[in-house]
């Protein structure tokens, strides 16, 4: 019979819903091994989620010839990034996960909510086309998916958690004048429990000071001004107008594991692998790349000589791949499972993406799955197996053969023009120009980017160049208005001091009046 179906009620979809739902299973499902340590009440006590940003897997790990990688797209290889490489050499390497978003706002939620919302989906790309919306992604709750964050839900079993940076997860207490009492409760529950960064220039104060720059400050603190680093200060680097994240991830941590103890679920930021392109006077690609790298190593070395290293699992995403040509899929990315309890020196070839890492995240801690897309993810299984013994020596952290405050100069490749694009702001760069700009920073000028790679999103660059979405000065104002409000109700008027009165940054020219050809 044929034809047109009359409309369920709303008392059939919810007695529907449940049906098809189950009708939905990934085409590589897997049940868990008997033995797994994936599992609620299981030897795992503590689960440290780091989200990078924007690298493809062929960028980093294409040089490394046991995976399906393609040492011909590699930028940064082992000598870059050493601890990327011998954290994939002991632990499984994965060389098929995927990164479910485009862009980086669309990716803060994916990594944080295990979905997006119909609204965000619907006007990210107004921001990043330079439309003069607000940035209100996150910060609003007509933005949150329906079934909230991975916070919201520590929060309702009881969970501990500690969140590291991310400033997309509604966890910043600004004014809605649409979000009602028990979300506004929500957003204060989460920003207790939360660290986006320092407010005054200065030297670094520990916690609980605020201390842990958040995912928006490329290179540089969007409050502060003052230069950012993923890692440690690199030698030379003056403690008293600098800051690090793994300098307030350690003291944390370490007043945790004397104090009432390190949380079930941590999530922590490192943005730095964005880079800034080739613009004069900031820190070079290679620089800030291989800064980010040492900040993973650091982090697994600091665990891993801790008293709760046999219990703990470090789980390493990318937010997205935005930035960095690969030949499998322009969504592959670099991404780690890192444990005792992580098969030594495999290779994984199954297909992982971002929800298959919230699954394993949520058996671990016993968090109840957020919506159908991580309820019916694959868990990390493959990587995983019953006897930690052969994986249990603490990681010592290498120290990259680079400058990490190396500067680039006036006259480097595409400088002008990097110069010219709003490169301290996450993803308001199109893949193409910034993938021209990191490919000719490595191979030179004369040398022709390839392309992103399958199945990679489209933008129209003309209408771009002729937009303002180049605009910085715009950019850092919604950012810096974003943040400055919540610190200011929790810590006082006192405590902003001079953060909110900072100069804004001169206005640059927009894209395409640097633009020649292409």
């Amino acid at each position: 019979m044929s034809g047109v179906m009359r409309y369920p009620s709303e008392s059939q979809i919810a007695k529907l819903t449940p049906r098809a739902a189950r009708q939905i299973k990934p085409v590589n499902s897997q049940k868990a091994p008997a033995d797994t340590p994936l599992r609620p009440g299981g030897p795992i006590d503590h689960v440290f989620y780091i989200v990078r940003e924007n690298r493809s897997y062929d960028q980093i790990l294409g040089d490394d010839p046991r995976g399906d990688g393609d040492p011909k797209l590699t930028l940064f290889g082992d000598e870059i990034t050493p601890n990327v490489h011998a954290l994939a050499r002991r632990f499984p390497l994965l060389d098929h996960v995927y990164a479910n978003s485009e862009a980086s706002i669309d990716g803060h939620f994916w990594t944080s909510a295990g979905a997006v919302s119909d609204y965000v989906t619907k006007s990210w790309h107004a921001n990043y086309g330079g439309r003069h919306r607000p940035y209100d992604f996150g910060v609003y709750s007509v933005t949150w998916p329906s079934q909230r964050f991975l916070f919201d839900q520590a929060e309702k079993q009881d969970i501990g958690y500690y969140n590291y940076g991310e400033a997309v997860a509604g966890t910043l207490p600004l004014n809605d004048l649409d979000r009602n009492a028990a979300e506004t409760a929500q957003v204060a529950a989460k920003f207790a429990n939360t660290d986006i960064g320092p407010l005054n220039p200065g030297p670094q104060l520990p916690p609980p000071a605020p201390c842990y720059s958040n995912d928006a400050s490329i290179g540089s603190n969007v409050i502060t001004g003052q230069d950012t680093f993923d890692a440690s200060l690199p030698p030379g680097v003056d403690p008293a107008t600098s800051e690090s994240r793994f300098k307030c991830f350690q003291q944390r941590f370490q007043q945790q594991l004397a104090g009432s103890g390190v949380p079930a679920f941590n999530y922590l930021v490192l943005p730095n692998d964005h880079t800034e392109g080739t613009s004069p006077g900031r820190r070079t690609p290679n620089a800030m790349i291989a800064d980010n790298d040492y900040a993973l190593g650091q982090i697994v070395d600091e665990i891993s000589h801790s008293e709760i290293w046999d219990s703990s699992l470090i789980l390493v995403v990318e937010d997205d791949s935005q930035d960095g040509a690969d030949h499998v899929d322009a969504h592959r990315i670099p991404a780690l499972a890192i444990s005792p309890w992580t098969k030594r020196g495999a290779v994984v070839h199954n297909r992982y993406d971002f929800l298959s890492f919230i699954r394993t995240l949520e058996l671990v801690t016993g968090m109840k799955p957020l919506n159908l897309f991580d309820a019916t993810a694959v868990p990390l299984y493959d990587a995983f197996d019953s006897d930690p013994t052969d994986n249990a020596e603490p990681y010592d952290a290498i120290v990259p053969a680079v400058d990490r405050n190396e500067r680039n100069p006036e006259g480097g490749p595409d400088a002008q023009f990097s110069s010219e694009l709003p490169l301290t702001l996450t993803d308001r760069v199109p893949q193409q120009l910034l993938d021209r700009i990191l490919w000719h920073y490595v191979h030179g000028t004369g040398s022709a980017p390839p392309p992103p790679g399958p199945n990679s999103s489209g933008l129209d660059l003309q209408k771009w160049r002729h937009s303002e979405a180049a605009d910085l000065a715009e950019g850092i104002a919604e950012v810096r208005e974003e943040l400055l409000g919540p610190y200011e109700d929790k810590y006082g008027a006192a405590a902003i001091g001079e953060a909110g009165d900072a100069e804004e940054a001169e206005e640059p020219a927009a894209a395409g009046e640097a633009e020649d050809g292409d």
